[in-house]
């Protein structure tokens, strides 16, 4: 049993997010790049596995347990480490939604499949010193933003936010990539 990480009750909107890390021997986060569906506000866009808080998974770790097993078919539960829990984000798309960004570590060995969620494109392993040098100022969705271009993914908004925050603690100094 999971022990309750944090279960909202101010009647707010409420997220939660895995930020799967794992170091092979490089530092690796799991991101996907989000299926185009012209009802959701992030399609296309690259993010974390994570969803809306239900009340039935009673807290916000459980959230981000559950919706990374629908959408990678990763069960953290067996196979992930909480590590940490970073600071609470908002999507600027939508500021009345917090989102709990839940940082997880797992073995070399783990991989995600593209479940039949319907959530992702297709998701891949990025390597964090990979982010300084593909960070970037270019257009998304017909606004000039900072984003970090990785082939055909663009990680951009609260996903790059929350990487260059975990890029930041992991080099243990002041960010390189700046949020």
């Amino acid at each position: 049993m999971v022990p309750s990480l944090f279960k909202p009750s101010d009647g707010k909107a409420w997220a939660a997010v895995a930020v799967i890390l794992k170091e092979c021997p490089d530092a690796m986060v799991l991101v996907g790049k989000r299926i185009m569906n012209p009802r959701d506000p992030w399609s296309g866009d690259a993010a974390f596995p994570g969803g809306h808080y239900e009340t039935s998974d009673g807290d916000l770790l459980n959230t981000a347990i559950r919706e990374t097993m629908e959408e990678t078919g990763i069960d953290l539960r067996k196979l992930g480490r909480l590590v940490t829990v970073l600071d609470v984000e908002h999507p600027r798309n939508m500021p009345s939604l917090n989102v709990l960004p839940i940082v997880f570590k797992v073995d070399c060995g783990v991989e995600a499949v593209n479940t039949t969620s319907g959530e992702f494109e297709y998701l891949k392993w990025v390597r964090l010193s990979d982010l300084p040098n593909a960070d970037k100022v270019t257009v998304v969705k017909g606004n000039t933003r900072k984003a970090v271009i990785l082939g055909d993914m663009v990680i951009w908004g609260m996903t790059r936010r929350i990487l260059c925050k975990l890029y930041g603690m992991l080099n243990n100094k002041q960010e390189n990539v700046r949020g």
